[in-house]
């Protein structure tokens, strides 16, 4: 449970808060994909080197220093990275090394999508995606082990 915010601090946090709403409306909307990384950045993102973002996604707001992008990862347009939700919980996200999540997926509060994984377009994935393995549908299954 979180300690009680006096004024000034609960003034920041709406400070905070709206600014990372505008930095985020920004690069959504950006055409730039260095653009956008670098708006994210801004926010509290972690984002490796060769990251490919796409437009008009959205990646969370209001807790943006708990997602965790690593390397050579592809984010397809209009897909979206929630890590908060229902009843206040609130966990971490993280896309490792070479993973590509399709068009419209959607990725909850505390999952990890593994190395090398493939997340299909229109997938809503609830729970951890394995190394090397493709993973689609509502909610998202293993389809595939990717490996040879």
């Amino acid at each position: 449970m979180n300690p009680v915010l006096n004024r000034k601090e609960i003034k920041k946090n709406i400070v905070r808060i709206f600014i990372n709403k505008i930095l985020n409306l920004t690069a959504r909307n950006c055409i730039s994909n260095s653009g956008r990384i670098f708006l994210y950045r801004l926010q509290g993102m972690k984002i490796g080197k060769n990251v490919f973002i796409g437009i008009d996604c959205f990646i969370d707001d209001q807790f943006p220093h708990l997602v965790k992008i690593e390397d050579n990862v592809t984010i397809s347009f209009r897909a979206t990275l929630v890590a908060h939700g229902h009843h206040n919980k609130v966990a971490a996200i993280r896309i490792k090394k070479n993973a590509w999540i399709g068009t419209g997926a959607i990725i909850l509060q505390g999952v990890n999508v593994g190395e090398n994984s493939i997340v299909a377009a229109g997938a809503v994935v609830n729970r951890d995606v394995d190394d090397f393995t493709l993973a689609g549908g509502v909610p998202a299954k293993k389809i595939k082990n990717l490996r040879c």
